[in-house]
């Protein structure tokens, strides 16, 4: 070892190798630092380009449930208002009550009888609510409770054993038919309808919604 200390060749050569080392470990330090450095950027951006398009889908399936349930609930809605059309009872509207004013005030016609069909109350307040619109368009009208006949719908007939013509008819069926009341034609027997009736009267006779 001592020999190796008095040595001038084998210290440079120490010398040598040792700078060698000096220099060596650096760059190699400094490269495999780097490469760490590379991988981490490597490995960050896959992983925000993960996570942006997780978020991404995540948006998408979120906007299409949406727009599924916003159709469900406009289905629904309307099921609701159909189902509340079909449960509510009759009404004749403003609109529908200033046509019948329009197109029957001064219309010279024959009385009117309005009835009503006895087991339901629904159809009794309907069919005021008709006689007092032709009372306001200036018409002859008189109400009763005491239609046997159960259909759906409005029917206009008459009291005409004489079988004349009785002024009005056509223009009431027309003032209807515009105030989109639910007007059918139907045969309409008079013992149908208890009490006496006026020959000679346009028939108004109001059914079951």
């Amino acid at each position: 070892m001592f020999s190796f200390w008095d040595s001038v060749a084998d210290l440079r050569q120490f010398e040598h190798v040792f700078l060698l080392i000096i220099m060596i470990v650096p760059i190699l330090c400094g490269t495999v630092v780097l490469s760490i450095r590379h991988r981490i950027k490597t490995l960050l951006t896959q992983s925000n380009e993960s996570q942006g398009y997780t978020y991404s889908e995540h948006i998408q399936k979120l906007e299409s449930r949406n727009r599924l349930l916003e159709k469900d609930l406009a289905s629904t809605r309307k099921d609701l208002s159909n189902l509340r059309g079909l449960t509510a009872p009759r009404q004749l509207s403003a609109m529908q009550e200033d046509i019948l004013l329009e197109k029957l005030r001064g219309i010279k016609a024959a009385p009117v009888i309005v009835s009503a069909y006895s087991f339901e109350e629904e159809s009794a307040a309907y069919a005021q609510q008709i006689a007092a619109a032709l009372r306001n368009a200036g018409w002859d009208v008189t109400y009763n409770k005491s239609s046997m006949n159960d259909f759906k719908g409005v029917c206009l007939g008459t009291v005409n054993l004489m079988r004349r013509p009785l002024a009005g008819l056509h223009e009431l069926a027309e003032a209807l038919t515009a105030a989109r009341v639910d007007l059918h034609q139907r045969d309409i027997a008079a013992d149908t309808i208890a009490g006496p009736l006026q020959e000679g009267s346009l028939l108004v006779v109001v059914g079951r919604k």
